[in-house]
């Protein structure tokens, strides 16, 4: 009996572990043995988290650092938080693991964000451009300044009396950390402005776009929206309602018919800023010409590929 009750309890424990887990860890990390999504919390953590104001601390000491980087960089990109990065930061630092494969910071004192940056930047005393660098020595700062990183997600916990940081990038770049970017005249390979709309992608080393498709939707050298010959993918009304025009990005991309963005976005269908066809109005019912502003509806629609850090 007593070997049941304890199999029993066992058992119990066991299904409370699993449910934490899954609370915790989003299903499409669970299927990646051991994810920094997905180890449980220590017992030692505490004060976890990252307040807004080091969000910003955080952002704004790396995007400093790479705008000043010596030798000068043909292109950096911009960096911005990443929330779903900052919870795989987070959950690895409430493990208190102390291992590598992120850049991590771990020490008795509080000495801030901004310093905790500037530990993984000093790192540059060490590096050469080019060179033969000891990965060890600088792979915090190659991270730092890493061109194509974009993203950044940060995570803080106390473990016991240790403050444990860690900060994960996307995309993961910091694979050549002996040229972590190009050198050469800042901002030559910045295309001037340019952006791709409608969720087309730059080659920065063109200034080129690569529209999405299908191509008669998306045209010009901006994948610019043709209203007049597009047609939604069926899937638009089997997966999608208007509902979630404004709740996921890339609806209106996708969908621009069921989110009526067409017809009043179209290069077709636009003189100045006015719509020369109309809308549909949430009820069905259409506007009448000049009724609709394009810019109303323009942050739908002209979507930023990336952001160019301008040196």
């Amino acid at each position: 009996m007593r070997k049941t009750a304890k199999g029993a309890l066992s058992a119990i424990a066991s299904a409370d572990q699993r449910q934490k887990r899954a609370l915790r860890c989003p299903a499409k990390y669970q299927v990646i043995p051991n994810h920094s999504a997905c180890l449980e919390k220590s017992s030692m953590a505490s004060n976890s988290g990252v307040i807004d104001a080091d969000k910003t601390t955080i952002v704004d000491s790396h995007n400093s650092y790479r705008a000043g980087v010596v030798p000068t960089a043909v292109l950096m990109y911009k960096m911005y938080w990443d929330d779903e990065i900052a919870m795989i930061a987070q959950n690895y630092a409430d493990a208190c693991r102390f291992s590598v494969g992120q850049n991590l910071a771990a020490g008795d004192y509080d000495v801030g964000w901004g310093n905790i940056v500037k530990l993984w930047y000093d790192e540059v005393k060490d590096f050469t451009m080019n060179g033969t660098n000891n990965f060890g020595r600088v792979g915090h700062y190659t991270q730092v300044v890493s061109a194509n990183s974009i993203l950044i997600g940060c995570g803080f916990a106390l473990c016991g009396t240790t403050r444990n940081y860690v900060c994960n990038y996307g995309p993961a770049g910091n694979m050549d950390y002996n040229n972590p970017y190009l050198a050469g005249t800042a901002c030559s390979g910045y295309c001037t402005g340019k952006v791709c709309l409608n969720g087309g992608t730059m080659d920065p080393s063109t200034c080129s776009c690569s529209c999405k498709t299908p191509a008669t939707t998306y045209v010009g050298d901006t994948c610019q929206l043709n209203c007049s010959i597009h047609a939604d993918n069926p899937g638009c009304t089997t997966f999608y309602s208007p509902s979630h025009c404004d709740q996921y990005v890339n609806v209106p991309e996708d969908c621009p018919a069921l989110c009526n963005v067409c017809p009043c976005a179209g290069i077709d269908n636009i003189i100045g800023d006015a719509c020369i066809l109309g809308s549909l109005d949430n009820g069905g019912n259409r506007l009448e010409p000049f009724q609709q502003s394009l810019f109303q509806i323009s942050a739908l629609l002209y979507l930023f590929t990336v952001g160019f850090l301008q040196i």
